[in-house]
């Protein structure tokens, strides 16, 4: 396989968590019993009133993977995401998986998450079983619609590489108010991320490795009215463009005549399978730099783009 230079080494854990002392034993215990074991995890404790995170700290004890973030006043789910973020600032080939504090892994999870990751994909979700019911919302992304415009397919366990992530700006992740989204945060972070990896690097694999757990403080029981406010509020901004800053590949090349425009996406996709995305980098005299333009900056073949420099 083609040596990707988003070839992901590391996998992040971010457990963002409120009063789940009753609940964040079984999340670390199922990290324990991951059959993939080279992770590390960052609880994020949104300012909890119960021994959340006294019983974090024993974990932590006989455990070096894992850590915890204690927020000093409430961020609700969305900031209190952001700063356990922000804080990992993790690296652009770095994998971030996010779990929340009141579920838990199936024994395979990461290890599927990982091989995904692996073989080019940049978003990589599952599906989940859901207490107490038999149904599942999970679905591939639709690649013939716009991403904020399919229903919800983002199920747990939601995972991405931090390039995607950096290039998010702050306003992403707060309403219309300004403040960071208390509900709906998950729209927030994976609707963008979608489009800026774009269709082909996002993978869904179906199969329930992620339990979520219903209980009473659920957003979707607590804060319904203003989680499908969010919803749609999230849905109805502008998509963004898919990003060019980051390729599993580039490639050089020089002194190429436009004759052999239609030729180079499709010969660049043979020698590098998908999804790994591919930038030909077109290095030019400068005086040939208007004649060029016009053809620089463009998507030349499926996940093949073709950018322009000048010697």
């Amino acid at each position: 396989m083609t040596e990707s230079a988003l070839y992901p080494n590391r996998l992040h854990v971010v457990i963002p968590c409120r009063n789940c002392e009753a609940y964040i034993g079984d999340c670390l215990d199922s990290l324990q019993r991951q059959t993939f074991a080279d992770w590390t995890a960052l609880v994020a404790d949104d300012a909890s009133d119960d021994g959340t995170a006294d019983a974090v700290r024993a974990y932590m004890q006989k455990d070096a993977r894992i850590s915890l973030r204690e927020g000093v006043q409430r961020e609700w789910l969305m900031g209190n995401t952001l700063a356990a973020l922000r804080a990992l600032d993790p690296a652009p080939s770095d994998v971030v998986a996010i779990l929340d504090g009141d579920d838990w892994l199936l024994p395979e999870c990461l290890d599927r998450i990982m091989r995904a990751h692996r073989e080019g994909y940049d978003l990589v979700y599952t599906d989940e079983e859901i207490d107490g019911g038999g149904h599942s919302i999970a679905a591939p992304l639709i690649a013939s619609a716009p991403v904020r415009k399919q229903s919800w397919r983002f199920s747990q366990l939601r995972t991405f590489k931090g390039y995607l992530f950096s290039q998010l700006p702050d306003e992403t992740f707060r309403d219309r108010d300004g403040n960071y989204f208390r509900a709906a945060g998950d729209l927030a972070l994976y609707l963008p991320m979608a489009e800026l990896a774009g269709p082909e690097k996002v993978r869904y694999i179906p199969e329930k490795l992620y339990h979520y757990r219903v209980h009473e403080q659920c957003n979707f029981k607590v804060m319904r009215d203003e989680q499908l406010r969010n919803n749609w509020d999230i849905r109805n901004r502008p998509p963004l463009e898919r990003q060019t800053e980051y390729f599993d590949v580039t490639e050089e090349i020089r002194g190429l005549d436009k004759s052999r425009l239609p030729f180079i996406g499709p010969e660049a996709r043979d020698r590098h399978p998908r999804p790994l995305t591919v930038n030909i980098r077109h290095i030019i005299p400068g005086e040939e730099a208007d004649a060029w333009r016009p053809y620089h900056g463009l998507w030349i073949e499926d996940g093949v783009f073709l950018s322009g420099k000048q010697e």
